[in-house]
């Protein structure tokens, strides 16, 4: 049984400041909270590990300028915690997708206003992460299509926001929210079927140059 890691929990207020950072250090094209969880269950779940010399220019969306600053520094200490948040999670069979939220408002006569999940900043975040092993990933998914059908949720949840392209079925139709929804519960489970496959099933460190899967 692997042990935890030992990691520092992070609280609503820890989440609020990585936020605030990843919006002011990154470019426009850099992620926010829920994208940045995204990545990182990618690579919690994936193949093979990939460094933060790696994966914070993706998280960022660039490198970053300059000597490293304290609010660099303090905006890696805080990714490192959360990623060490989610590999005890998973460990432990639990996850808490972030996912960003729409408000619908209300037109004339019509009850207070309702919102919905958007699941697309997580969904990027996630296939930006498995770029970051494509080769392994895509080389797999060609021999052994039980990893498709084990994604399939996550591409689904991504299927109206541009990810996941050269995988996904073009046909395939927006889920509903009541799919949404079960899709929403049945993620952590997806989650630990992928990383417990890659631990049964690991990847060769040889294995041939691949296209990103976006």
């Amino acid at each position: 049984m692997t042990p935890l890691i030992a990691v520092l929990p992070l609280d609503e207020q820890d989440f609020e400041e990585m936020d605030c950072l990843l919006e002011e250090l990154g470019s426009d094209e850099g992620l926010r909270l829920d994208g940045a969880q995204g990545l990182l269950t990618a690579l919690v779940i994936g193949p093979l590990s990939v460094g933060p010399q790696e994966w914070l220019p993706v998280i960022l969306g660039g490198e970053p300028l300059g000597a490293p600053t304290p609010k660099l520094q303090r905006l890696l200490d805080l990714l490192l915690r959360l990623k060490g948040s989610l590999e005890n999670g998973l460990h432990l069979h639990d996850y808490d997708p972030i996912f960003a939220e729409l408000e619908h408002l209300p037109e004339d006569n019509e009850p207070a206003s309702e919102s919905t999940i958007d699941a697309g900043g997580w969904c990027e975040g996630f296939s930006l992460g498995v770029d970051l092993n494509a080769e392994h990933w895509e080389q797999r998914m060609i021999e052994d299509r039980t990893l498709i059908e084990m994604l399939a949720p996550i591409v689904a949840l991504g299927v109206d926001d541009g990810v996941f392209a050269e995988v996904r079925n073009p046909d395939q139709a927006p889920l509903s929210e009541h799919e949404r929804d079960i899709v929403v519960t049945q993620l952590a489970s997806v989650l630990i079927d992928v990383r417990q496959y890659w631990q049964e099933h690991p990847a060769q460190t040889s294995a041939p140059p691949g296209a990103t899967l976006h």
